[in-house]
């Protein structure tokens, strides 16, 4: 067991259900397990007290490891100033990592990077925090790991997010995180990360802390000390100093250090007569280490020498017991007294102060201090400060910290000459603001921008941010608005910006169709194409004939299929990502599978390639919708949980909502009721109160068409819960049509297929496609028609098998042959529709076609007569395996799903063990068998 006696026997007061938590996380540190825990409380609670505790009973254990970092308040937005702290001599390490990762890293910590990946790689801040998690988990080879991250309210936000995904990843590394955080301060610690609150100590507690400290203490005193510092340990050890020290106090009087209020300013005040009764000559440079916490001595020794001071003055500051001087850096006791010992100094001083140290701070390493030191020296308005907050604002956002640099931004717009200025700088912010998800603050930077900006150039950029921020709430019908009003004045002066915000438009106006609202876009489309020719506006083309489909003009329909003509011809754009992922979806709408495919593939290589982390959802999701489309479930439904397991890492529920549809399809299918229904729930909340619940229809619709529950599937088609939606309508209509015809209502069949066929018309060239609309006009028709109308559609499957939908015509045809009295070719195609429902794991549709053979006379006992124990894995276990089976090492696998290479060994030998094999050959064989096991299939 991980205990010492030495260090339990110094078991802190009043503690001890604490301790014990902390113990019971090292005994799972050293069983393998990995832990992440947040201790919050006030100042003064004993947070930092826990953690040192921890550390010594941490390194009593021979073979385990301590590392240590602390947030620095003057540091809170200096990008990955802790990482360099944490991580900045281990260049090595780093560079054994995988190439982004190590690139990503080495580019957040400044440090030159052997065989440099591409440049967006370091802008990917998961890719940091991926790099983070394997540092870490490299590191417990003999022996657990305990990092403890101190002050963590005051980590830069770069920093506290690559640290806090490293600990929602933890798995089986032997690692522990601890967290210590300050009530009441913002802190960019992972608000989901399990947290250990400390509790004000009992007055038993107390005494025993006071009478340990001072055992010759009053009992009066003793008392009256307690009452005042009401459980606050630093209160308890500062009021007691400050007994032993001074015959001042008036513990029966009116003396303020006991005035009621927060024991917070009550110890405050303790710590400002303690600075006050300091020398002259030591609160200069005291204020000059307060103002730059982390400045070695040699910085503060050049700061000092240009404000008259010197460094002799730090001495009786030392001797007062205000600050410890620990190798080249000054540290002090407390951060409280640091920030009493700023606050306190007068403005003139706190401003010639920050201006010696910009004066100092001249080396480029040093450029984002500079800025600081300069914008907090400053008073007034200035170009030199403007430009270069601006520019240390550039500097984080190349290294992913999007609100370290909205902050570096608007303070560098408050320091502008001018509007224009000031306008331009308000919407960088905002923009990086929208990044983080800072809605509220984004739009407020966004108007203040546009109050200011005098051209239509400017305010539109303005307006893009505030349309983002309204399509985030799901006002998409204000979101269109904002884009339109905004686009409107610059189709003549600038058509090219003009047309990428008309085709944001039509792209929202796709998944919510609002008449009125393209009614108002056409116009505005259609002379933003004359302006620049049909060629150069295919995609704004091609959405505005996607919009009209969406909200029910059928008639649009050929002119989209023949405005996407040229679209996917041209050259998959890798450097043009947004507009490559437009392109993909539109060819999807039209359910032109075959060419998004590979489009979306390469696109997917491109950006892991280039480390374009954050992309990888949306692709991901194309990637996987295509794969639905054409029927490869087992690839579609990968590709959606690597999606998910990355949309989740970085926040993305729009993606995530729609991800959940794509999983729910896989389960309807499968006939896997429960998380069918689970995950519509999940998409359902995830799109929050304003949207209609639509996304799942169609897996619900499907789910009870396997079941042969017709009623329920026709009212999953009519969707009058919302705005209607075209392309939902024609995605549901073969369902409908199928279930009317088996309840025996022809006439609304027939009236659905006249719309369907609209449609498939119009995509007359796509035989998956036209094979579904002979299948349904099969359906509709008299038995003397039908027999052409079945083989037009099973011909047209074959020129392009989508499986799912060729088992649905061979299982429709057959109990038609069986109908028609043609037992013979009815068991024929029967057996061709079970085996490939068998084969996609398509259960309560493989039933339903045994159902159809033991009707023919055929004995069936179940799929190809083999009796199949079923095998439970986990989803995490699940994914893992699919892409072990794919051939990648555990390390790929690990980059893929954020997890350490150590959590993905773990997941890999438990399937082993649940699949009955030893090996990664074991595993291909039981897949190559075709086995249907739970999870996999």
């Amino acid at each position: 067991m991980i205990r010492s006696a030495a260090v339990m026997q110094q078991a802190l007061p009043g503690r001890q259900s604490e301790t014990d938590a902390i113990v019971d996380l090292l005994e799972d540190a050293r069983r393998g397990h990995s832990r992440a825990l947040v201790l919050r409380g006030p100042a003064g609670i004993g947070k930092s007290a826990l953690l040192e505790w921890t550390a010594q009973l941490f390194t009593a254990a021979a073979t385990a490891r301590v590392f240590h970092v602390r947030g620095i308040e003057s540091e809170v937005e200096l990008p990955y100033a802790a990482l360099h702290m944490l991580f900045g001599g281990w260049t090595a390490e780093i560079d054994s990592l995988p190439r982004a990762q190590a690139g990503a890293l080495h580019a957040a910590l400044g440090s030159p990077e052997k065989d440099a990946p591409v440049s967006t790689a370091s802008r990917d801040r998961l890719l940091v925090g991926l790099g983070v998690l394997a540092l870490l988990s490299g590191i417990p080879e003999s022996g657990p790991l305990l990092c403890i991250v101190d002050d963590a309210q005051w980590l830069d936000e770069a920093s506290a997010a690559a640290l806090s995904f490293a600990a929602r990843r933890l798995g089986t590394e032997g690692i522990i995180m601890l967290f210590a955080v300050r009530d009441h301060e913002n802190s960019h610690i992972g608000s989901d990360l399990p947290e250990l609150r400390l509790a004000p100590l009992t007055r038993e507690d107390a005494r025993e802390l006071l009478l340990e400290r001072a055992p010759k203490l009053q009992a009066a005193t003793l008392h009256r000390v307690i009452d005042v510092a009401d459980g606050n340990p630093l209160a308890l050890i500062e009021l007691c100093t400050l007994v032993s020290d001074s015959d001042e106090v008036d513990f029966a009087g009116d003396d303020p250090v006991l005035a009621p209020g927060p024991v917070s300013d009550r110890i405050e005040k303790t710590f400002g007569d303690r600075i006050r009764a300091l020398p002259e000559e030591t609160r200069p440079i005291l204020l000059t280490a307060a103002a730059e916490e982390a400045g070695g001595l040699t910085t503060l020794a050049a700061a000092a020498k240009e404000l008259g001071c010197s460094l002799a003055g730090l001495e009786a500051a030392e001797q007062a017991r205000l600050i410890d001087v620990s190798g080249n850096v000054v540290v002090f006791r407390h951060p409280l007294i640091r920030r009493v010992m700023y606050r306190q100094a007068p403005l003139v001083r706190r401003l010639a102060t920050h201006q010696a140290l910009a004066r100092v701070l001249t080396s480029d390493e040093y450029a984002d201090r500079r800025a600081w030191h300069l914008a907090a020296g400053t008073a007034g308005t200035s170009a030199e400060v403007s430009a270069a907050l601006e520019s240390a604002a550039d500097r984080a956002q190349k290294l992913g910290a999007y609100r370290t640099s909205a902050v570096a931004y608007e303070r560098a717009a408050s320091f502008a000459t001018e509007d224009r200025a000031r306008a331009r700088l308000l919407t960088s912010s905002a923009q990086a603001m929208l990044v983080t998800g800072r809605l509220d603050t984004a739009q407020r930077l966004a108007a203040r921008s546009m109050l200011l900006s005098s051209d239509s150039r400017a305010r539109a950029e303005s307006a893009v941010v505030r349309a983002q921020v309204e399509f985030a709430r799901s006002s998409i019908s204000d979101a269109c608005r904002t884009l339109l009003d905004a686009a409107a004045p610059l189709v003549r002066s600038h058509p090219q910006v003009a047309q990428t915000m008309l085709a944001a438009v039509f792209r929202w106006l796709i998944y919510a169709p609002d008449p009125v609202m393209i009614k108002m876009a056409e116009p505005v489309a259609d002379t933003i194409a004359a302006e620049l020719g049909s060629e150069a506006s295919v995609q704004l083309t091609a959405g505005k004939h996607a919009a009209l489909v969406s909200a029910g003009h059928l008639d649009a329909a050929a002119p989209l299929v023949r405005a996407l003509a040229p679209l996917s011809k041209r050259p998959i754009q890798t450097d043009s990502t947004e507009d490559e992922l437009a392109d993909i979806m539109l060819l999807l709408v039209v359910e032109d599978a075959r060419k998004a495919l590979p489009r979306a593939l390469e696109l997917l290589r491109s950006c892991r390639e280039k480390g374009m982390t954050g992309l990888l959802p949306e692709v991901l999701y194309r990637v996987a919708l295509a794969q639905l489309c054409l029927g490869a479930f087992r690839q579609s439904k990968a590709a959606a949980a690597e999606a998910l397991a990355v949309a989740d890492a970085i926040g993305s529920p729009l993606v995530a909502m729609r991800l959940f549809e794509v999983l729910a399809v896989h389960a309807a299918v499968t006939g896997d009721e429960q998380e069918c229904r689970d995950l519509s729930n999940r998409c359902a909340a995830s799109t929050g109160e304003h949207d209609e619940p639509q996304y799942t229809a169609y897996a619900l619709c499907t789910l009870d068409m396997g079941y042969g529950r017709y009623e329920s599937a026709i009212s999953r088609t009519e969707i009058g819960t919302g705005p209607f939606h075209g392309l939902l309508y024609l995605r549901l209509a073969p369902n409908h049509i199928e279930a009317a015809m088996r309840l025996g209502r022809r006439s609304e069949a027939a009236e659905r297929l006249t719309h369907y066929l609209q449609w498939a018309s119009a995509l007359a060239d796509n035989p998956a496609v036209t094979a579904v609309a002979y299948r349904c006009r099969a359906l509709v028709a008299d038995d003397n028609d039908a027999k052409d109308l079945w083989l037009a559609a099973i011909e047209f499957h074959g020129k392009e098998e989508r499986p799912f939908e060729y088992a649905r015509t061979l299982l429709l045809y057959g109990e038609w042959l069986r109908h028609m009295r043609r037992r013979t070719d009815a068991r024929e195609s029967l057996r061709s529709a079970l085996a490939r429902f068998e084969q996609l794991g398509a259960h309560p549709w493989a039933d339903r076609t045994r159902m159809g053979l033991r009707a023919c006379g055929v004995t069936v006992f179940g799929g190809n007569g083999n009796v199949v124990t079923p095998v439970e894995l986990t989803a995490q276990e699940a994914t893992v395996t699919r892409l072990a089976v794919e051939g990648l090492a555990d390390r790929e696998i690990a980059v893929r799903l954020f997890l350490s290479p150590r959590t993905v060994a773990y997941h890999l030998s438990n399937s082993y063990r649940k699949l009955g094999v030893s090996s990664r050959m074991g595993l291909t064989q039981v897949i190559a068998q075709g086995v249907r096991r739970d999870g996999l299939a």
